[in-house]
């Protein structure tokens, strides 16, 4: 059961309190005196409050007021002898939860205490879940070590502050980038980080909602608007009253549907479909796209006052092409997910593998590292993942590098000066090189090399597969290994 502060002067009344909270299960402490309860919350870590409103010296609305200047949550209940309307709101306004009339009757105090009880838990609960989804969705979740993510994560963190101090007029955000870059995780930690992480974060696909229906979406509708329309329905953005709504993808907003958002955005207000009156919405716009906004505004697509509102903060997400460091990191979050989720045997990726993640071009950015990294860890059977795992084909980027293999010292020297380096031709030398030195035995040029049997394996049949398409590097003689 609950632990339960009681304050409460007259000893009498103090003692039968205790004994029928303690009946009912609770735990009890006990002051007489505000002034010795008022610097001992913190010790006692009550949950819950039972206070007399007037007690000698400091009164209970005094005491309360101070735990509440403190920062403490801890539900209340007054106790007064006079239940008037004015003593109540002087008790609500002074952060009580419920107020008991005295005589204090005991059926009543356990009815009363109870209902405060569950309504807390109901309010740490929903603390719990917000605080899980702020963990799960803030700005830890843009991963990523590049100067381009660190850079992304600063500006989340700016726009929180500018936020809090706009107050009710919060900066539009409009975010830019590829599809699969995470444009929609990059929203939800703008809201997460903000002022407004406790209220609604209301998600629009402006292309998954039928044209003839967006604006009842919207802005809602009234009972009789339309055929279906049996009863009145709010619209998604008065849901997201005192939050932020999302519109994702909103280039594929149709120009008509444009004017009504500008219209609303410009206002502040909304008029439900079939209605006459206008409501005030307080809402934090945040919108993105994949296209080309300005190219869709010069092709009467797109209105340019909407763009100009909705683009007060550009944000753009970089692509993952190029970002090596973050490709590692994020397929290893990948890895581990999935392997959590599928109980699969994959415990790590090899440096092979992880050579051709990096060298990947990703053209579906994040969400195609993660599909690809769901489907191998799924269906794979080793403990660690290698090249062959990988349902990726190699791409050959710039000029060949001259290397030269030695094969008296079994050195290689590399002409830096030749052109851009391409590791896959340095790699077919070395392994060459191994082989050659380990007499072509494969295991020990295994061993040599730090890799398994399978990646050097992996790595001659590929070889072969190019030498026969005419596309093997030039190394002066094929590969043969023993096991």
């Amino acid at each position: 059961m609950a632990h339960i502060l009681v304050v409460e002067d007259e000893e009498i009344l103090a003692k039968n309190l205790a004994d029928a909270l303690r009946y009912a299960g609770h735990e009890v402490t006990l002051f007489h005196a505000a002034e010795t309860a008022v610097d001992r919350l913190e010790e006692v870590a009550p949950d819950l409050v039972l206070l007399d409103l007037r007690l000698p010296g400091m009164t209970g609305l005094e005491l309360l007021a101070a735990w509440r200047g403190r920062g403490s949550r801890v539900p209340a209940i007054i106790m007064t002898a006079h239940g008037n309307i004015e003593t109540a709101v002087e008790a609500i306004k002074a952060g009580a939860d419920d107020f008991l009339t005295k005589p204090i009757d005991l059926k009543e105090l356990g009815l009363v205490v109870g209902k405060t009880l569950d309504h807390q838990r109901v309010v740490d609960n929903l603390d719990y879940f917000k605080n899980r989804e702020r963990s799960t969705s803030g700005v830890a979740t843009l991963l990523g070590t590049s100067a381009a993510m660190e850079e992304i994560r600063a500006k989340v963190q700016r726009l929180a502050r500018s936020t809090a101090i706009a107050g009710e007029h919060p900066p539009s955000v409009l975010i830019t980038g590829e599809t699969g870059t995470g444009k929609d995780l990059l929203a939800r930690a703008i809201h997460y980080e903000g002022p407004r992480s406790g209220a609604s974060f209301v998600h629009v696909n402006c292309t998954a909602v039928p044209d003839e229906l967006f604006e009842a979406e919207l802005f809602g509708h009234v009972k009789g608007a339309f055929t279906s329309a049996q009863s009145n329905k709010k619209g998604l953005m008065e849901i997201a009253d005192g939050g932020t709504i999302f519109f994702d993808e909103i280039g594929h907003m149709k120009p008509s549907l444009q004017a009504k958002l500008l219209t609303a955005l410009e206002h502040r207000t909304i008029r439900p479909v079939g209605g006459t009156k206008e409501r005030q919405v307080n809402v934090h716009v945040i919108s993105a796209t994949n296209r080309d906004l300005e190219a869709a505004i010069a092709g009467g697509e797109f209105r340019r006052d909407l763009y100009h509102r909705l683009r007060v903060v550009p944000i753009e997400m970089p692509p993952l092409r190029g970002r090596g460091e973050d490709v590692e990191l994020l397929a290893k979050f990948f890895l581990d997910r999935y392997r959590a989720r599928f109980g699969s045997l994959a415990q790590r990726i090899s440096d092979g593998a992880m050579d051709v993640l990096r060298a990947h071009d990703w053209p579906g950015n994040v969400r195609e590292l993660s599909h690809m990294m769901e489907s191998v860890v799924l269906m794979s059977d080793a403990p660690v993942i290698e090249p062959h795992h990988l349902p990726l084909k190699a791409v050959r980027t710039g000029a060949v590098l001259e290397v030269e293999l030695h094969p008296s010292s079994h050195r290689i020297s590399v002409d830096f000066d030749s052109g851009k380096p391409v590791l896959e031709d340095l790699e077919y030398k070395v392994l060459k090189a191994a082989l050659e030195y380990s007499g072509n035995n494969l295991s020990r040029a295994a061993r040599m090399l730090g890799v398994t049997r399978d990646a050097i394996r992996y790595r001659i049949n590929r070889y072969e597969e190019e030498h026969a398409s005419g596309r093997k590097p030039d190394a002066g003689g094929g590969v043969g290994a023993t096991p």
